[in-house]
């Protein structure tokens, strides 16, 4: 178990740097670029928060309502990918549109795999531990894809 929270310690650190550098870039951006950045920071904010709470050990009922954010912002992702919004200083690549059924697919795994941490009993550590792990992993896959490295 310890591993598994070391992992998604890990996930939440490098997703943490990620927003820390990308917020930077949000006072040049304007329109859909910008609102999807802020939304993608709001996830990062909500996984960090969750990946805080399962290290700590406390107040793991409250993942709930993170969980719950996340699925509600994955709702609206690909809303906020329209056709050719590649105004700088956005981080899509362009494969997002040249791939589109399959970030579309990667939106909709988003929205479930947060809906499911979001229903993972609190009173099991070790689920809500391997859940949130499972969230991370269908984050950074996207990002993996279809982000631009900094």
């Amino acid at each position: 178990m310890r591993r598994i929270v070391c992992a998604a310690g890990a996930a939440a650190l490098a997703a943490a740097l990620a927003v820390s550098a990308a917020a930077h870039d949000h006072e040049h951006a304007t329109g859909v670029v910008k609102e999807r950045m802020i939304a993608m920071e709001n996830m990062g904010k909500r996984l960090k928060a969750i990946n805080e709470r399962i290290r700590g050990k406390r107040d793991l009922a409250a993942i709930k309502a993170d969980a719950d954010a996340v699925a509600e912002l994955a709702a609206h992702v690909t809303h906020l990918f329209p056709s050719g919004s590649m105004q700088h200083p956005t981080q899509a690549r362009s494969s997002i549109w040249q791939n589109w059924s399959d970030f579309e697919r990667r939106a909709v795994a988003l929205q479930a795999a947060s809906r499911k941490l979001a229903e993972t009993d609190p009173g099991d550590a070790d689920a809500i531990t391997a859940q949130a792990r499972a969230l991370s992993q269908v984050c950074g896959g996207c990002h993996e894809k279809y982000r631009v490295k900094k």
